[in-house]
């Protein structure tokens, strides 16, 4: 698509833009617009002045102007024109629905509606070429009916256009996003000049020199590695607070170094490759875009996991394991455990109240309880909520499997004595 189209009548404090490059297969007028007694449907079709294509949202309605060509056998007509609404933010036309109507002399032709929180939002610093999209209309009550014959063949009219929606990132977005961009970039930077020496090393220790100075490493190991496990099993309750320390230190050790790779540009491709279709999916969705960009009132946290919780029975199942698992690791640390629930116990209940709220308002109550009292971590009200859920279903489905297995039972064996019988 040629850059011309995109560029006409740009507007910079036009939140909604759409360009419409032509509608196709349009349906003709069931009245006689001339107004005068007698005519043909055919005739009067002929004196209509020429089908403009309309874009109301919120009250206000912009139309094109007349089409520019066109085609020579159907009812297809050019445009190539920008529809602009100027000096209106995003919030204020995101929940709205932008109603595209094709009118001939006053009169719809044929309309149809696009919900303008399920159009991807672009940030009007970023510069993105549109795509084409192609809407069926839905032809109105002034539209002539075509015959059952010419029905069945005859193509939905349909219009073609871009839609541009711009806004601006919200501000802690944005922050964090020049903050990412920023220290990613440092990284690859680092990760340009390690590598050199990296591959160096890499290839070194790939040879059989490289078990000259690793061999005594090698044996050391081997050879302190039960008198260290043997002295700490003998003073564990002297050492039990250096193993505490020391296993708190490890773990952050261990979770800065894999977020250090899942950093690298390896790391990040990674993680696009396994993460990317969730995310997409997140920031495709009506609350992602609320999350990101300044599209009025803040999405809930409730919202955010409704939209990330896969919902099927399956997906609810591992999510609640999950949280339930997780839940009662407080255990392996006594008491100090505990406080980590103080965190959690938000978390497990707008999970829990995203999956059940809606069968079982009460259960957040007893997941928040469940977590943040002392030590009744081990009470799984994630898999509570899912039995509570499904479980019914699936005992009725068992019962009627059952029922309809006997039934079979019986008439085999009815069959088996009739059979006996002759």
């Amino acid at each position: 698509m040629p850059n011309s189209r995109i560029t006409e009548g740009a507007n910079k404090s036009a939140c909604f833009r759409a360009f419409i490059i032509g509608a196709y297969d349009l349906p003709t007028l069931s009245f006689n617009p001339s107004g005068m007694p007698g005519s043909s449907p055919a005739a009067s079709n002929q004196k209509a002045s020429l089908p403009l294509v309309t874009c109301t949202i919120s009250k206000t309605t912009v139309s094109t102007p007349s089409p520019k060509s066109k085609h020579p056998t159907n009812r297809s007509f050019r445009y190539d024109s920008a529809i602009l609404f100027p000096n209106r933010c995003l919030s204020e036309v995101f929940s709205e629905s932008a109603v595209f109507t094709v009118i001939q002399s006053g009169q719809e032709l044929a309309t149809v509606t696009v919900p303008i929180s399920t159009l991807p939002i672009r940030s009007k610093s970023a510069a993105s070429k549109e795509k084409e999209i192609i809407y069926t209309l839905t032809p109105s009550k002034n539209a002539l009916a075509p015959s059952p014959e010419v029905s069945a063949t005859a193509t939905p009219p349909t219009l073609r256009l871009t839609i541009t929606l711009t806004g601006e990132l919200r501000s802690e977005v944005s922050t964090l996003s020049a903050a990412a961009t920023s220290y990613f970039a440092a990284v690859d930077s680092a990760c340009d000049a390690v590598t050199p020496y990296a591959s160096k090393v890499k290839s070194a220790l790939s040879t059989k020199y490289a078990i000259i100075p690793a061999l005594p490493v090698v044996v050391g190991i081997a050879c302190l590695t039960p008198v260290v496990a043997g002295v700490c099993i003998i003073g564990l309750p002297l050492f039990l607070p250096l193993f505490v320390v020391m296993i708190f230190i490890s773990t952050f050790t261990a979770a800065g170094a894999f977020g250090l790779y899942l950093s690298t540009p390896s790391g990040r491709r990674r993680v696009s490759a396994v993460a990317g279709p969730t995310v997409d999916k997140l920031l495709s969705s009506s609350v992602g875009k609320q999350f990101l960009y300044s599209t009025g009132p803040r999405p809930s946290p409730v919202s955010l996991a409704e939209a990330t919780i896969p919902m099927d029975m399956a997906g609810k199942l591992a999510t609640s394991l999950l949280l339930d698992f997780i839940g009662s690791c407080s255990y392996l640390i006594p008491g100090a455990g505990e406080a980590f629930d103080v965190f959690w116990a938000p978390f497990q209940t707008i999970c829990i109240q995203a999956m059940y709220d809606k069968g079982n308002p009460y259960i957040k109550y007893v997941s928040f309880a469940e977590e943040i009292i002392p030590f009744t971590d081990a009470l799984p009200t994630a898999s509570l909520g899912w039995l509570r859920e499904f479980g019914p279903a699936i005992v009725l489905d068992l019962k009627e499997r059952v029922e309809k297995g006997a039934i079979v039972v019986r008439r085999g064996g009815k069959e088996a004595e009739a059979t006996k019988a002759a």
